[in-house]
């Protein structure tokens, strides 16, 4: 199971360019976390957007170009894509747990873009292990 709080205070970090303690909160959760591959690939994605925005390049980096305005529209958009991506049984486990990743940060620029002004944003539903394999052993 993957600790949300610690993840929704690493997002809160990732979004204020608060390096130092976004690194802090990624080691909480890298411990927390178990190696099932589903963790494995939300530990990925978690990695990777520090690692976006951190870097001073973005010639090739998806996000900041498509969030440059972030509108409400790209948000939404953005997270319902990778909501499906994330309950998606054509994707494998990693890669459901790297999209469940990306949803949970743009549940959180959502709310923070709806509440702006607030300090404290409402965390994502609790991300587990069980929500992301709950169904794969249904035939169709």
């Amino acid at each position: 199971m993957i600790p949300q709080i610690p993840v929704n205070k690493f997002l809160e970090h990732v979004e204020a360019r608060a390096w130092t303690d976004a690194e802090k909160e990624l080691d909480v959760i890298r411990q927390k976390s178990d190696n099932s591959q589903w963790s494995r690939g939300y530990v990925k994605a978690l990695e990777g957007l520090m690692l976006t925005y951190r870097n001073s390049d973005d010639k090739y980096i998806f996000l900041p170009k498509i969030l440059a305005n972030r509108t409400e529209d790209a948000i939404s958009n953005l997270k319902k894509e990778f909501s499906e991506f994330a309950t998606n049984e054509l994707h494998g486990e990693y890669d459901r747990g790297y999209f469940k990743a990306l949803d949970d940060y743009f549940t959180l620029l959502a709310h923070m873009k709806n509440q702006q002004g607030l300090t404290e944003a409402a965390p994502p539903q609790q991300a587990t292990l069980d929500q992301s394999t709950a169904s794969t052993d249904q035939g169709e």
